[in-house]
């Protein structure tokens, strides 16, 4: 690792701590966003630092939340972060569970702003997006999963003799174990995001065609009525779509009417961008949950003003 490279990290680990730990100042947000958009690999640093803060207070680790102290230091945690100490915590260890031939049937679901994460039966993990809601059922030579709506994260305990199988719409997901996302939203084709391992994709309808085959940083498009395709996805964008599982949304040049239509699956409150400022491109980390202060933090980068108006906040 280069020692730029190392000095971006660093500086990711500062900014995530401080985040994490209390809210910016004005000045300090807009230093933030300063930081963020100086560099294309700023992004991916600090929602790499992102994920390791939040997978550490998952697992509860005892260096970063001792016991007898609930507020750890902003230097153990940045020690933490910046300091390799995630890797060894983040490496699983393999449980062989015993699942039951059969499992009761079940759902589960978020409602909008809401993000949960489920263990199932088997110690497969599933990580539910805003608006989300599948069912869950297994047998005894398969783990059957419909996605119903929303989008999910799927980190898949490894069992070959019982496949992993996920159902959105008319498109099937299959896998022994992996982590991988599956999203259903409106207006828009089935997406399966490969984090780690291989997936299988193949219509309900044509089962007896070749299945699609992706792997990790793969990202598989399933358009109504059309070929399954494949595209490659760097780490950074990878790191910006599945920024949503620490309450996050990751913004790289987006226009600010894309960057609307975003915040709408979390939140009741609206943005409404005027059409004369709707292309206007936007780069940073926001709260998914507060739309309101992504305007303020836009208007002020953008030299805009912002109006606020009980369920609605209007860009102009």
């Amino acid at each position: 690792m280069s020692v730029k490279t190392q000095e971006i990290d660093g500086l990711a680990a500062d900014w995530a701590v401080r985040r994490d730990l209390r809210d910016l100042s004005p000045e300090e947000e807009a230093e933030f966003q300063d930081w963020l958009a100086a560099d294309v690999r700023h992004l991916g640093a600090y929602g790499r630092a992102e994920a390791v803060l939040g997978r550490l207070e998952r697992l509860n680790v005892a260096a970063l939340e001792p016991a007898e102290n609930a507020n750890p230091s902003r230097w153990n945690r940045r020690l933490i972060l910046a300091g390799g100490a995630a890797a060894s915590v983040a490496a699983t260890i393999g449980v062989a569970l015993h699942l039951p031939e059969s499992v009761p049937e079940s759902t589960f679901s978020t409602a909008i702003g809401q993000i949960r994460e489920v263990v199932l039966a088997d110690g497969s993990v599933v990580f539910l997006n805003t608006d989300t809601k599948i069912r869950v059922r297994f047998t005894e030579k398969t783990r059957d999963i419909a996605l119903l709506k929303g989008e999910a994260q799927f980190d898949v305990a490894k069992n070959k003799k019982r496949p992993f199988i996920v159902s959105a719409g008319d498109t099937r997901v299959r896998a022994v174990g992996t982590s991988f996302t599956v999203s259903m939203l409106p207006k828009k084709p089935i997406q399966v995001l490969v984090k780690e391992g291989v997936v299988e994709l193949q219509r309900t309808d044509a089962v007896m065609a070749i299945p699609v085959r992706a792997s990790a940083n793969i990202q598989a498009i399933a358009p109504v009525g059309a070929p399954i395709v494949t595209v490659a996805v760097p780490d950074e964008k990878l790191v910006r779509d599945l920024a949503w599982q620490r309450g996050r949304i990751a913004l790289d040049n987006r226009s600010l009417e894309d960057a609307a239509d975003e915040f709408a699956r979390y939140s009741e409150v609206r943005i409404v961008v005027d059409p004369a400022v709707s292309d206007r491109t936007i780069t940073g980390l926001f709260a998914s949950n507060d739309p309101v202060a992504f305007a303020r933090a836009a208007a002020a980068v953008l030299k805009l003003r912002v109006e606020v108006s009980g369920s609605e906040v209007r860009i102009f």
